[in-house]
């Protein structure tokens, strides 16, 4: 039998069952991590464009919040992904914030 795909169904069902959790669905785990570089991306544009002199100071300030509120919840929620999403924060929020004073002249 084929499918709509022109793939033979028995061949799909084997690769589905191979590879479980492989029906295109995003993990809860990764949307945490997309969700935080969502938060830092927004207020470091923010931060950018509204102060041109203060925004570094202002961008520093909010990815310390950011960066133990994902520690925090890391020690609540027993979770490795908050710990993850904390280090990329601080290590993307940290090049920002270097690539913004260098752009800056400061």
């Amino acid at each position: 039998m084929m499918d709509d795909n022109n793939t033979p169904q028995n061949v799909r069902n084997e690769n589905q069952d191979k590879f479980p959790g492989n029906e295109n669905k995003k993990s809860p785990a990764m949307k945490i991590v997309g969700y935080n570089l969502l938060v830092l991306a927004v207020y470091t544009i923010i931060c950018a464009i509204t102060n041109k002199d203060g925004g570094v100071i202002f961008d520093m300030f909010f990815i310390g919040i950011q960066f133990f509120a994902c520690i925090i919840f890391a020690i609540i929620n027993r979770s490795w992904v908050w710990l993850l999403s904390a280090i990329m924060v601080l290590i993307i929020g940290f090049s920002t914030c270097v690539g913004m004073l260098n752009f800056s002249g400061l």
